[in-house]
């Protein structure tokens, strides 16, 4: 393929300029494949009771299980997010959700505890492959121009994957079975695939030196800016695992946390273009923290009633999440892009572990949700405080 125009203008084009061509197409497959992965990672907080029942869980176990999806990016976040800068897209994106596929269906299928964390942690490893690889994808194809709004298009997937497994599960558990409700959720990674194929680029680059990642070291921005997120989701993933129950047993407490996800479905997009035209992400970060963190303290003091905690805390998952992803391209050169995005991962995923897991212990331990909540609430207000430490070389 050649550019068009004269002489001068007739050399190849690569496939990051076609991607770059093609951008709002690279979206909208990458909208798919997320939301491949968000509807696996939500499918554990629907099915606390009847896990607990089946398989005779605590707490604590019901938090390792959410958290297992997370655990392989923890160790290999960083090596695949340089893989990515190098890696054929295509090929990345395939391998990633074959994975994703087989340990959703291990995840339907397992007739043990043990089994089941198998099924996530193997769902994790592929999820994360394919995280990492969007990410790139996206702030490859954008290039700066209207980042933010993408990755808000981006990451209100997420609340989008968790609406419809809160909202539709009680149906699918009744019809299909809580494993056909899984089976069924695992088919979304299938439909995927054929989409990741047209649309993706076999590679990113040309095969010369120029794919190569380069530089060295690790600016103190991206780890201020890998600590917030950590921090972030450290809370987030403690909320969405229990503030079901928090808010009532049965559909009445799933449909009263899904309105976390509607905000944020609606909001992330919003908040992108509002950062896109305002600038300065961290300053948005930081901001929204300190909001989630007194939200948290009214829950922990019953100060809130259950929606509008829920709506409070939606508004700070449209804000974070978005401007989050919005600054490792602002943050390290563009051949390491994919580098930042497995920095940061790595981080996160460690959080979305301990997070949960230790809310639960906490929750076992107390027999109440205040000093949960309360601690939650120091959590956030450290993550505003790395976020203060982050400067981002471009607005």
């Amino acid at each position: 393929m050649l550019r068009p125009g004269g002489p001068a203008d007739d050399a190849p084009v690569t496939p990051s300029e076609v991607l770059f061509g093609r951008r709002w197409l690279v979206l909208a497959s990458a909208v798919v494949s997320f939301f491949a992965v968000g509807v696996t990672f939500f499918a554990v907080p629907p099915l606390v009771p009847g896990l607990i029942g089946r398989f005779a869980l605590s707490h604590l176990q019901i938090g390792l299980l959410m958290g297992a999806i997370a655990v392989p990016a923890i160790f290999f976040s960083i090596p695949l997010g340089a893989a990515v800068d190098r890696w054929p897209a295509r090929a990345a994106g395939n391998t990633g959700l074959g994975l994703m596929v087989l340990g959703a269906a291990l995840f339907a299928l397992a007739p043990s505890y043990a089994l089941l964390l198998l099924g996530r942690l193997l769902f994790g490893v592929g999820g994360l492959v394919v995280n990492l690889l969007l990410a790139r994808l996206i702030s490859t194809a954008f290039r700066g121009r209207q980042l933010a709004l993408a990755m808000g298009i981006f990451m209100s997937v997420y609340p989008a994957a968790m609406i419809v497994v809160y909202s539709l599960h009680p149906r699918l558990e009744a019809v299909l079975g809580w494993r056909g409700e899984l089976a069924v959720l695992a088919l979304a990674a299938l439909v995927a695939i054929p989409i990741h194929n047209l649309v993706v680029p076999p590679a990113l680059r040309g095969t010369t030196g120029s794919d190569r990642t380069v530089g060295a070291g690790v600016p103190s921005s991206l780890l201020a800016l890998g600590a917030s997120w950590l921090l972030f989701f450290a809370v987030f993933a403690s909320v969405l695992t229990f503030a079901p129950e928090w808010a009532g047993i049965g559909a009445h407490g799933l449909l009263t946390v899904t309105v976390v996800m509607w905000v944020s479905l609606i909001a992330s997009p919003v908040a992108g273009a509002l950062i896109d035209r305002a600038g300065h992400p961290e300053h948005w970060i930081a901001v929204a923290m300190i909001a989630l963190s007194g939200v948290l303290l009214a829950m922990a003091f019953a100060g809130l009633p259950a929606i509008a905690a829920m709506l409070a805390v939606g508004c700070c998952a449209s804000v974070i999440p978005t401007a989050t992803y919005a600054l490792p391209a602002r943050l390290v050169p563009a051949e390491r892009v994919g580098f930042a995005f497995g920095l940061v991962t790595a981080l996160s995923n460690l959080g979305t572990v301990a997070g949960p897991s230790l809310t639960g212990w906490l929750r076992d331990a107390t027999a109440s949700w205040s000093p949960s909540w309360a601690i939650l609430a120091g959590v956030a207000l450290a993550g505003s405080a790395a976020s203060f430490k982050v400067r981002s070389r471009t607005s």
